[in-house]
């Protein structure tokens, strides 16, 4: 009972999270990763011609939708930024609040399918000409607005290597998991990537059908644009959140074989206990038939006397496993495990096992022949 309600929590706790709504479309996204030569792409002007028209010719290939770029892939556990907003009182360095921090093209948004709850994406206006915009997630909102309206607030995020200006908030969107294997909705930061450029990202390509098929297009059309720019990690966004599981799939199956050797294990201890009881009791079977008990009542009573010892042991293991959910909640980070009907589920499998196990030696029991059970005593 222990063993199999802890399965059965953590089989379900993975499941959600694997199957959980991460905050975008991953579906038919194509995702490949760039990484721009400093010698030949020195500045951000460059940086930024170079991803324009990288993006303005894959827009052209046929069954692409949209095409983004971005520093980190959503649900990828990005970077985070330490920031200060204005009107709100200084804290010290290690108590200051921080938020992920992501820097987009215009139509990443669109690309990757994250709903806009309020204001405005950016734009290709949004150049180093332009005064300072960012974009937040529903989380920041909550953490750090203290219930007022985030538009046109002005935050200051500390960048490593990056002057640090005020930005407005011009836009809020919904909360992407911070990781596809996570539960976890943190405060998040989208800066524009034409007012800071970066020269390692991510290509964001949405297609009308399986994304894998533009894998070759993509190559080629990369090639044309830098023959010397290596593209790496090329591969659909499901497969980048497949990659994330790591060892979960091995740890299911061998969590499945633990909990299916504890049935079989817990259905041939009750069999051989319930048998070893009735070999036990067969004179006293015998002159119960003798007196009048017919097969149907020896069969009643058998099959009871081993569902009433498999509720004792069902309801021991029921109170050593009530702590697990908080058990699993301290091991694992960010892991949800309780979930009541579990309990019920395991406790009836076991009782159905039980019975099962019961019913061969308690048919046996049923159809002694009194006499010669009655010779023996």
């Amino acid at each position: 009972m222990f063993l199999l309600v802890g399965s059965g929590l953590l089989f379900h706790a993975i499941y959600l999270i694997d199957r959980q709504y991460l905050g975008f479309q991953a579906d038919h996204l194509l995702t490949a990763r760039l990484a721009l030569d400093k010698t030949r792409y020195p500045d951000a002007a460059r940086q930024s011609t170079f991803l324009r028209g990288s993006i303005s010719q894959l827009k052209e290939l046929p069954g692409v939708e949209q095409v983004a770029a971005a520093s980190d892939l959503p649900a990828t556990a990005p970077g985070s930024v330490t920031l200060h907003l204005k009107d709100q009182p200084e804290v010290a360095a290690n108590q200051a609040p921080n938020a992920l921090d992501v820097v987009v093209t215009p139509d990443y948004f669109q690309a990757t399918g994250t709903p806009l709850l309020r204001g405005r994406t950016f734009s290709d206006n949004d150049d180093t000409t332009a005064p300072r915009v960012v974009v937040v997630n529903q989380k920041f909102v909550e953490r750090y607005m203290n219930g007022k309206e985030p538009l046109g607030k002005q935050i200051t995020l500390e960048v490593s290597g990056a002057t640090s200006e005020p930005s407005e908030i011009v836009g809020v969107v919904a909360n992407v998991k911070t990781h596809s294997q996570s539960t976890r909705d943190d405060p998040e930061v989208y800066e524009p990537f034409l007012q800071r450029p970066v020269n390692n990202f991510s290509l964001i390509v949405r297609a009308k059908g399986d994304p894998n098929i533009l894998t070759s297009a993509l190559r080629s059309k990369m090639a044309q644009m830098d023959a010397e720019l290596p593209l790496t990690r090329v591969m659909s966004m499901p497969a980048v959140i497949e990659a994330q599981k790591l060892g979960n799939p091995f740890f299911l199956r061998a969590l499945g074989c633990f909990a299916a050797m504890a049935l079989i294990l817990a259905a041939i201890g009750i069999y051989g206990l319930v048998a070893y009881s009735v070999g036990q009791r067969i004179p006293e079977i015998g002159i119960r038939m003798a007196l009048g008990a017919n097969s149907r009542d020896v069969l009643r009573m058998v099959l009871t006397e081993g569902a009433q010892t498999s509720a004792i042991g069902a309801l021991v293991g029921l109170m050593l496993a009530l702590p697990l959910p908080r058990v699993f909640s301290a091991m694992f980070f960010d892991l949800h495990a309780g979930q009541p009907w579990i309990y019920v589920v395991v406790a009836i499998t076991i009782l159905l096992v039980a019975i099962a196990a019961t019913y061969i030696p308690a048919h046996r029991a049923a159809h002694v022949d009194p006499m010669r059970a009655l010779r023996q005593e």
